[in-house]
């Protein structure tokens, strides 16, 4: 799509939501806890003349590169730190599970003792400053914490998550001429806390890699150079999570494009293989020119969760919190929830639908049963989440993320 579309309407939603902050109430008596936060695809841009000058960036070339992936305190997951430190293991998770007739109960999250195999996860964009650089300050990761609590740290009850910090892009990278090499300079640091991982804990075990819009361009990237002309790493991958970002393939075809050894999935106990789409709400689907593959004369690809399980309905964790609003939009849940995600089980279906370009997309559905009082508490009108805009990317993870989790389970078994 082209930057100059949304360019104005992200900087109106910057001003208009600046200020805001967690542990606010909403409207709808949710209590926000702590953050989340996403962003927007690797193929946009923005006008970086305007908006605020970022003290955590940079519009230097390149900041250097992180050192000592070794030590775990450049991990936001990692198995060497303690519980308390480490923020999959050690965050709240559990969920109020919103039932068809309107009553709830409380859903714990259990962390694995001794899981089998390993996640290894970059989280998107969460640097939203619109000048062209990286972030460098890491002293306060609740951005970071955002998607890594909505999207990877429940994966914990099935594997070993490792989720590094790393100099990501900002915002106003993207579409800017400094774009290629500061993208370049973040995925040295991608690079080097894989390479630190599977020199120190990966060993001979499965693993599965995880990422969302700009992780998921990083990964991709880890993919094509790392795993994927490796032949022994490529055996050991149970499936990789390419969520929010462009894998293309060629027109009917399920491997040969983005990747020449890995194909999409087409079964649930297939391994080695990629699960991705991009999810727009079903009455709001891509506007043209909303989807972009990574050359011309492919088709951005979508694998469907729900399908590919056998499930007739998706289970969506949903966060009760909002650090950061601009992205991540509070939502009301219309009663008073004190857990930082509600779920909803049988309430969204999903399926891969072809856009006006003829891209496939992820379309989402509020499809109640007989007798369900419950509604879509996700306004899929607002501005964040307009077609032509977003679409629903800030939840690309949430709304399958049963189905997610018991694929990469059943293709670990099957590995």
């Amino acid at each position: 799509m082209s930057p100059l579309r949304w360019s104005p309407l992200l900087v109106s939603l910057l001003a208009a939501c600046s200020g805001g902050g967690a542990d606010e109430p909403t409207d709808g008596g949710t209590t926000s806890s702590s953050g989340s936060g996403s962003t927007v695809a690797e193929t946009s841009g923005l006008d970086s003349s305007t908006g605020p000058a970022d003290e955590s960036s940079t519009g230097d070339p390149t900041s250097p590169p992180l050192e000592g992936y070794d030590d775990p305190a450049l991990w936001l997951c990692h198995p060497d730190k303690t519980d308390a430190e480490d923020q999959c293991r050690g965050s709240d998770l559990r969920a109020t599970e919103i039932l068809p007739d309107g009553s709830t109960q409380l859903v714990e999250h259990v962390v694995a003792e001794d899981p089998a195999y390993d996640c290894f996860y970059i989280y998107p964009t969460v640097d939203i400053r619109l000048q062209p650089g990286q972030t460098e300050d890491f002293d306060d990761i609740d951005q970071e914490l955002d998607p890594l609590l909505s999207q990877a740290a429940r994966f914990g009850a099935q594997c070993r998550v490792f989720a590094p910090l790393y100099h990501q892009v900002t915002l106003g990278t993207f579409g800017s001429p400094q774009a290629a090499e500061l993208l370049d300079a973040a995925y040295q640091d991608v690079a080097a806390a894989f390479a630190s991982y599977r020199e120190h804990h990966l060993g001979d075990r499965p693993f599965v890699i995880m990422g969302h819009s700009q992780g998921t361009f990083m990964t991709t990237r880890l993919i094509q150079e790392v795993i994927e002309p490796d032949e022994a790493l490529r055996a050991r991958l149970i499936v990789a999570l390419l969520i929010g970002g462009a894998v293309s393939v060629p027109e009917g075809e399920d491997m040969g494009g983005t990747f020449s050894a890995i194909p999409l999935c087409t079964s649930a106990a297939q391994t080695g293989c990629v699960l991705a789409y991009r999810s727009y709400a079903a009455e709001l689907p891509p506007e043209p020119g909303a989807q972009n593959p990574d050359a011309p004369g492919r088709r951005v690809a979508c694998t469907d969760p729900g399908a590919l399980a056998g499930h007739d309905h998706l289970g969506a964790f949903l966060p009760s919190f909002s650090h950061q609003p601009v992205v991540f939009p509070p939502i009301d849940f219309g009663l008073p929830i004190d857990t930082p995600f509600v779920l909803y089980h049988d309430l969204y279906t999903g399926e891969c639908l072809l856009d006006g370009d003829g891209h496939e997309y992820l379309s989402i559905s509020t499809d109640p049963g007989p007798g369900d009082v419950r509604q879509n508490p996700v306004d899929f009108a607002q501005p964040l989440l307009d077609p032509g805009f977003l679409g629903l990317h800030v939840y690309d993870y949430n709304f399958p993320l049963v189905e997610l989790m018991d694929l990469v389970q059943r293709k670990a078994d099957a590995l």
